[in-house]
């Protein structure tokens, strides 16, 4: 109940219009303001439980930083008249969004919330709060809808413990076409035209001079294994960050890696792959706070990204 007061403070007035000024004046301000009371309280009773509330889902893929829109719908069901709705939303930060449900049957509401961190966002729509045209009565109605935003880990420069030399390609490595053995036992290598990025190492500059254009042997089927780096559970979003980060150095010294996170696995040797490893990096839901792990990582996991961004490299290295 809000502003009942100031109707009761009206009605008093009337009344002591009625009694010590005008009668019949007073006496139509009581019947005036009643009804209003009346109306209002009516049509709120009636209206708060015909419409529905629906925050859309998110599509595609954003960055750190940027501002991410997002709408709420209202529909109506039959006869709805509130002039007064509030939508109650969480996005790292409270956000109030005000609008009505009187001449329009369907109302959408904009606002947006800035990507705060790498990895899946979530906005939750908590709650609506609905209340009459004199403001006599206040309905909360709570929703808990919840829509979550897909984003690329930040491009920052890895500042974990030095990569060991084990873990990366040889400096001396120049092999020829044809050197190395591919799986099934047929000799040769698979390649593709080199792209912005490609360690040079990679360069089959013999092929590359038949062709006259830059080939670059893939990884994948040199039989080489990959360097497995593994998100533990508990890891929050700065640690997607630093994940990415030293499999971008990785990859641009000419290794191939693999990121392990909650069961899932991803594989990246190029420039194209790395990519797609971001974006599924994207899509990972991180911790919110940091807890102790209690999921074991794979044995042949090189390094370990933990906690908020702490970085163990495997004892069996």
């Amino acid at each position: 109940m809000t502003h009942i007061s100031s109707y009761v403070q009206a009605l008093l007035f009337a009344a002591l219009f009625t009694v010590f000024i005008n009668a019949d004046i007073g006496w139509a301000l009581i019947y005036i303001i009643g009804a209003a009371v009346v109306i209002s309280m009516t049509t709120f009773l009636i209206s708060r439980k015909r419409f529905t509330v629906k925050l859309r889902d998110f599509s595609g893929v954003s960055e750190y930083g940027r501002s991410i829109g997002f709408d709420v719908t209202l529909k109506k069901k039959g006869f709805c008249f509130i002039p007064y709705v509030e939508l109650c939303v969480n996005a790292n930060n409270s956000i109030h969004l005000r609008t009505s449900l009187l001449l329009r049957r369907t109302v959408t509401v904009s606002g947006s919330f800035r990507a705060s961190h790498s990895g899946l966002n979530t906005i939750t729509l908590n709650e609506v709060i609905i209340r009459d045209f004199l403001g006599l009565l206040q309905f909360k109605i709570p929703v808990e809808q919840t829509a979550r935003m897909a984003v690329l880990p930040r491009v920052i420069e890895y500042d974990g413990p030095d990569v060991p030399p084990n873990l990366l390609p040889s400096e001396e490595e120049d092999v020829e076409e044809g050197a190395a053995v591919l799986q099934g036992g047929m000799p040769g290598y698979e390649h593709r035209e080199y792209v912005t990025g490609d360690s040079p190492r990679r360069v089959n500059y013999k092929l590359s001079a038949k062709k006259q254009k830059l080939m670059v042997r893939l990884d994948e089927s040199s039989g080489r294994a990959a360097t497995n780096l593994y998100i533990t559970e508990n890891a929050q979003p700065i640690c997607c960050d630093k994940a990415f980060a030293l499999a971008k150095r990785l990859i641009i010294r000419g290794g191939t890696v693999k990121i392990i996170h909650k069961g899932e696995e991803r594989t990246a040797a190029t420039p194209e792959t790395l990519d797609r490893i971001r974006e599924w990096l994207a899509f990972r839901e991180f911790a919110e706070t940091d807890e102790p792990f209690t999921d074991t990582p794979p044995a042949d996991a090189a390094v370990i990204f933990s906690g908020n961004g702490v970085i163990n490299q495997s004892s069996a290295l």
